[in-house]
């Protein structure tokens, strides 16, 4: 008979330490894992705050350039607002002075004085006319044709169509006062208001 075989028996103590050793590991991978992935998300932050600080500095930094480069132009348009102010009452003063001797002439029915009165406004407005934006020189050519036309057309009627030469002169005068309001604030309102409006048209001369 063969002898019984003796199976060694593992006692719970006996395997304390592998398991022990084995938790440890698991613990440590673990821990190791948190540290990775706390680490990752405090980079994260901390790089997202760094980009919002960068823009945030940007946007910053264009607003006070917008700013300084907003009071440099305002500064240059000042400068050069005061540099044609006398230019600009010249020129301003030739063209009404040119509107009111045309009326006269027409009313006078002086053919001869109302060209020169007409001459004299077609210079004045040449003169007024680097001063003036796009819009504003379209608008004036169209009045001063207008106005053109009624005083050639004042001056020829007959002395019996008195009611419509009347009815002419009221429209004249009202035509002038119109090209008085329209001009003197686009000569001599503040340049700032010019600046908003984007119509700065000003030209050395």
């Amino acid at each position: 008979m063969t002898e019984p075989t003796n199976h060694p028996v593992v006692t719970l103590k006996e395997n304390r330490f592998p398991l022990f050793s084995l938790i440890l590991v698991i613990l440590a991978f673990a821990l190791t894992a948190y540290m990775a992935y706390l680490n990752y998300e405090v980079t994260k932050v901390a790089g997202a705050q760094l980009i919002r600080a960068q823009q945030l500095q940007e946007r910053t930094q264009t607003k006070f350039m917008d700013q300084y480069a907003r009071f440099l132009y305002e500064q240059a348009q000042s400068a050069r607002f005061e540099r044609t102010f006398e230019v600009r009452q010249k020129h301003y003063a030739d063209f009404m002075g040119a509107l009111s001797d045309a009326w006269n002439s027409a009313g006078r029915k002086n053919a001869q004085d109302l060209d020169a009165a007409l001459h004299q406004l077609a210079k004045s407005y040449y003169a007024l006319e680097p001063f003036l934006d796009q819009g504003s020189r379209l608008y004036l050519q169209k009045r001063i044709t207008i106005f053109h036309n009624l005083a050639k057309q004042l001056i020829g009627y007959e002395q019996n169509k008195r009611g419509i030469i009347m009815e002419d002169k009221s429209t004249m005068d009202r035509m002038i006062e119109e090209f008085q309001d329209f001009l003197y604030p686009l000569l001599f309102e503040p340049i700032h208001k010019e600046g908003k409006n984007g119509e700065s048209g000003e030209i050395d001369r």
